[in-house]
């Protein structure tokens, strides 16, 4: 959306079309990247969108800042894409888990995909405990053409995000994937070690063979939204499969006697990251409730 001003797939082009005025008055009919619409064509040429049809899946986050409520970032996706750079920026295994938490918590699956492997030989170790739980992880170099046919495979036929912090690469990744959309790059900062925002809205294009990608803007981080502290562990799939055979219904997962998390972090079969983060969020999410 552009000045009040959608851009509208259908079956033969892309058309430019405004809202009708009676949804702009109806807060719960907001139209997002992915929505499906009904158009119709005035007197004058004007093209307004009269209708949004029912929702597939709804991905949302929390509003920024010390606000309450959620925002709905796109809807009608069926794959997330979790990108995140082997090197500039170094990978950040607690980001990656916030935008898994994301995918889970709205039912979509992901798919991690580590970029400029060209920079870090170890590149394809960074995703190793992410494959022992279950997801699958694509290592991905653009210079070296190194699995780029995999992640447009993966994509085309399905409405497919990326998301991923600044600077991990997700336009070039999209420019190698569908060439011609000519995205917008920016290098990262060698002062700071963080890349520079160059998607600034959720943008959503079309792919050769079809399907839909939306490339999202680069985040610094990403908050948990309106999540209650026993939701939190349906963001981690491993966790929540051996949950069930802790001494208490309501273990936490912290300091616990007899529960099976802790004793399978011990024993090395649940990544300490990934219990360090869960940690986290659930302190995040008390400290929300708190509020």
């Amino acid at each position: 959306m552009v000045g009040g001003s959608y851009r509208v797939f259908t079956d033969s082009d892309v058309v430019e079309a405004s809202l009708r005025g009676r949804l702009k008055q109806s807060g719960n009919r907001q139209i997002v990247v992915g929505d499906t619409v009904t158009l119709e064509r005035q007197p004058d040429g004007a093209v307004t969108i009269e209708s949004r049809l029912e929702r597939r899946s709804e991905l949302r986050r929390r509003t920024p800042g010390r606000s309450r409520g959620t925002r709905m970032v796109a809807a009608n996706v069926d794959r997330i894409f979790v990108v995140g750079s082997a090197k500039q920026p170094d990978w950040d295994d607690h980001l990656i888990d916030r935008f898994l938490a994301v995918a889970e918590v709205n039912h979509i699956p992901p798919v991690i995909v580590i970029t400029k492997a060209d920079l870090d030989p170890n590149a394809s170790a960074l995703g190793a405990i992410y494959e022992k739980i279950g997801y699958e992880v694509l290592v991905t170099s653009i210079p070296q053409n190194q699995s780029v046919d995999d992640v447009r495979a993966r994509a085309v036929g399905l409405v497919s995000l990326f998301t991923g912090s600044t600077g991990v690469g997700k336009s070039s990744l999209l420019n190698a994937i569908e060439p011609g959309l000519a995205l917008r790059t920016g290098a990262v900062s060698k002062k700071a070690g963080m890349g520079r925002h160059t998607t600034v809205a959720a943008e959503m294009f079309n792919l050769t063979g079809g399907g839909f990608v939306v490339d999202t803007p680069g985040l610094r981080d990403v908050g948990l939204w309106a999540l209650e502290p026993a939701e939190v562990v349906a963001a981690f799939p491993e966790i929540l499969r051996l949950a069930v055979a802790c001494r208490f219904d309501d273990c936490r997962h912290l300091r616990e006697p007899d529960c099976a998390v802790i004793e399978a972090s011990e024993r090395g079969e649940v990544a300490a990251s990934r219990l360090r983060s869960y940690r986290r969020f659930l302190e995040e999410a008390q400290i929300a409730g708190r509020r």
